[in-house]
């Protein structure tokens, strides 16, 4: 258990920058809150890693949001997977399964973490991508390794927080997605951005 805690606390360095001896990723942030400030900052953060021991990588979301009068925070972080995950053959084609990121061991690693896009949104907004995860939940969505995966999950989410985020290529890599969603000007970045709060990717420190 305390090993766990250990790695979820490096996690929760990397998503808010402050790890630079773990990590290298790439870290892009954006700003879409068109309302009112609110009493809780609200976060989407799209993530890509690499998978372990091997694999094309993996593409996940962490939704967070922070009371800004008592610093409480939580976080879920969810990702979409073949349902059945260590046959080979079964990772082209079948049924697929949202899983909580929290108990993934590669997803509790920052070291493996290759980018993340920092997405603050009103209220609504969250809610409207937390809809999203629980859609696939609930939908029994088939799991296709080149057209539609993880990346596929993450864009679903993407359009719901109206990130204007393009269409996953065909069979492109998390990390070739990431990399080129943050080539993009999307929505309204802000160079006040505050950084995110420390978290865990799922559950409350």
């Amino acid at each position: 258990m305390q090993i766990l805690r250990t790695c979820l606390l490096c996690v929760l360095f990397t998503l808010i920058g402050q790890c630079p001896p773990c990590t290298a990723d790439t870290v892009s942030r954006v700003d879409l809150r068109s309302g009112l400030p609110e009493p809780i900052d609200y976060f989407v953060v799209i993530c890509a890693r690499e998978s372990e021991p091997w694999g094309t990588g993996h593409t996940f979301v962490v939704w967070l949001q922070q009371d800004k009068r008592t610093g409480l925070v939580h976080s879920q972080g969810f990702g979409f997977y073949p349902e059945i995950e260590k046959v080979v053959v079964r990772l082209f084609t079948g049924d697929g399964a949202v899983r909580n990121e929290a108990t993934k061991s590669a997803s509790i690693k920052p070291w493996l973490l290759t980018h993340r896009l920092i997405v603050q949104v009103d209220r609504d907004t969250f809610r409207a991508g937390l809809g999203v995860k629980d859609r696939w939940l609930e939908s029994g969505v088939d799991y296709h390794l080149l057209n539609r995966n993880c990346t596929h999950f993450a864009h679903d989410v993407m359009k719901a927080i109206e990130l204007g985020a393009p269409e996953p290529e065909f069979g492109e890599r998390p990390a070739t997605y990431l990399s080129r969603l943050m080539a993009l000007n999307l929505g309204r970045s802000r160079p006040e951005f505050q950084r995110l709060p420390a978290t865990f990717v799922n559950g409350q420190p």
